[in-house]
């Protein structure tokens, strides 16, 4: 009897031992920035190259410049944009006649990634990323500015940096490297959702930037359409497909309440402006050749809003 509650006992000593080792090394592993950053990335195609002089600079969150921050992601999507496909120039030259109408001074640009459901991110420091599909799921140039200007408005109205300032401020993350800073704040804007009142601002501010600029703003209400249409035929992503990056479809309020205000709104736009012709450039967006370098003049309408 006493051998056998000896050998008891000696088996929980070791399978307590072997626990502890486990969680030991788990703790050894893991540091206080721990992300998916890596691999979420990796899925939609961008090269993590952090590993330099910028990247290794630490700094406490306190002093975090979300230029900075930008910096960093330009460093690391820059070579997977060289040479640039037809895509990548597209956007380039798209931005390139968003960027004046911006407030905040970054060098805006927007890079475009293999993701298999039309999608847009905006990262800190004036960095969005586009999905391939974006762009031949929406129906004109227009409503890709919107969708641009959407994703500028959060970095404009600070939601992104706000939103990563929190948190890491919240999990008392002391000093680090821009790069693992960076990492993180990616991490936190891959599962993030907006609230409300923040997804609005967006939409207005695109509403604006696209009324203060060339395009339609019946490219706003347009880009939901777009987008509730592939939703309708495809069906919503599983959670697979909408994990590694925040999307127009679990976003609120849903796609027909905000398509229905912004499309009233540019109806109301259009009966201010009578006199005004504005660019929808749908052949643009086929053709893969922004307003900047090409203008159609069967692509400028006018007012036909009774």
């Amino acid at each position: 009897m006493n051998t056998g509650l000896r050998a008891g006992a000696l088996a929980v000593l070791v399978a307590c031992g072997v626990a502890l080792i486990v969680v030991l090394h788990q703790a050894r592993e893991q540091t206080p920035l721990e992300s998916t950053f890596t691999s979420a990335f990796q899925i939609v195609g961008a090269p993590l190259k952090l590993a330099d002089r910028v990247a290794s600079r630490v700094l406490p969150v306190s002093e975090l410049d979300e230029k900075a921050l930008g910096d960093v992601y330009r460093a690391s999507y820059d070579p997977q944009a060289t040479p640039a496909s037809r895509e990548q120039r597209y956007l380039d030259s798209l931005v390139a006649e968003l960027q004046p109408l911006t407030g905040k001074p970054f060098p805006y640009r927007a890079y475009v990634v293999d993701y298999p459901v039309p999608n847009a991110m905006a990262l800190p420091g004036g960095v969005v990323l586009v999905t391939r599909d974006l762009l031949t799921t929406l129906r004109s140039e227009s409503e890709l500015a919107a969708v641009l200007a959407h994703e500028i408005g959060h970095i404009e109205r600070g939601h992104c940096f706000d939103t990563v300032r929190f948190e890491l401020l919240a999990r008392k993350v002391g000093a680090e490297p821009l790069g693992a800073l960076a990492d993180f704040a990616a991490a936190i804007l891959l599962r993030h959702s907006y609230s409300k009142t923040m997804e609005h601002e967006a939409d207005a501010y695109a509403f604006e930037m696209l009324t203060n600029g060339r395009y339609d703003p019946r490219g706003v209400a347009g880009g939901f359409e777009s987008l509730l249409s592939y939703e309708q035929a495809h069906g919503e992503p599983s959670p697979q497909q909408a994990s590694p990056i925040r999307d127009y479809f679990t976003s609120h309020p849903p796609l027909e309440v905000r398509a229905e205000e912004f499309g009233q709104r540019a109806d109301a736009w259009w009966r201010r402006h009578p006199g005004e012709r504005r660019y929808v450039g749908a052949r643009n967006l086929q053709a893969l050749v922004a307003l900047p370098r090409h203008e159609l003049a069967d692509e400028w309408v006018g007012h036909d809003v009774p």
